[in-house]
C-alpha cells in the first residue's frame, strides 16, 4: 500500500516536506519525471552529475518507492563501478515503460493528506493542505526535491524499474 511506502521514507528521511512526499508520489506513480527524448543528452546530464559525486558504500544501492520502482542510488553506483551507461540506459527504458494513471495519483495524493491528518507525517496536515492547494492549481506537475530535503540528504539518483536492475546485476550487466 502506498501508506507503507510513505511511512518507510518518513522514517528513513525525517526531513521531508509535502514538497518531498509529493515527488515520491509522483515517482511511484509516474516513474521518472520526463519522457527521455535524447538519450545522448540524458546520459551526458547524468555524467555531469556523477562528475561531481563521491563513491559511497554507506548508502543502500537502491531504495523502493513501490509500483516496482526504486531510486537507483548514484554514490553507491560509483563505489561498485557501475557505469553510467548502464545507469541511463534503465533510467530511459523505465521512462519509456512507465506511464502512470491521473487518477490514481490523485488517490495517492489523499492517502498522503489521511496520514498527515492522523500526524504520521513529518510535517502537519496545514502544511500539506496549502502545498496541494498550489500544486493542483499548477496542474500537478513533477517537483524537484525541497531546499531542506537536498540539504539533508543530497539525493543523486535515477528512478528505474526494480526487477530490471535486479536481473541486469545478476546477470553482470
Amino acid at each position: 500500500m502506498i501508506e507503507d511506502i510513505l511511512a518507510a521514507h518518513f522514517a528513513a528521511y525525517p526531513q521531508m516536506t509535502p514538497q518531498d512526499a509529493v515527488k515520491l508520489l509522483y515517482q511511484h506513480e509516474f516513474g521518472p519525471e520526463h519522457m527521455i527524448a535524447d538519450e545522448e543528452k540524458a546520459l551526458r546530464m547524468l555524467e555531469k552529475e556523477t562528475a561531481t559525486l563521491s563513491p559511497a558504500q554507506s548508502e543502500p544501492l537502491y531504495v523502493p518507492i513501490g509500483n516496482g520502482l526504486c531510486r537507483l542510488n548514484l554514490r553507491p553506483c560509483l563505489a561498485k563501478g557501475i557505469p553510467n551507461d548502464f545507469i541511463c540506459r534503465l533510467f530511459c527504458d523505465t521512462a519509456r515503460r512507465v506511464q502512470g494513471d491521473k487518477r490514481r495519483f490523485e488517490g495517492h495524493l489523499r492517502a498522503l493528506s489521511r496520514m498527515a491528518e492522523k500526524d504520521e507525517t513529518p510535517f502537519d496536515a496545514a502544511e500539506l493542505d496549502l502545498f496541494l492547494i498550489l500544486y493542483r492549481e499548477k496542474g500537478c506537475p513533477a517537483v524537484h526535491h525541497s531546499d531542506r530535503y537536498r540539504a539533508a540528504y543530497a539525493p543523486a539518483y535515477r528512478v528505474v524499474l526494480q526487477k530490471r536492475l535486479k536481473d541486469a546485476l545478476r546477470e553482470g550487466r
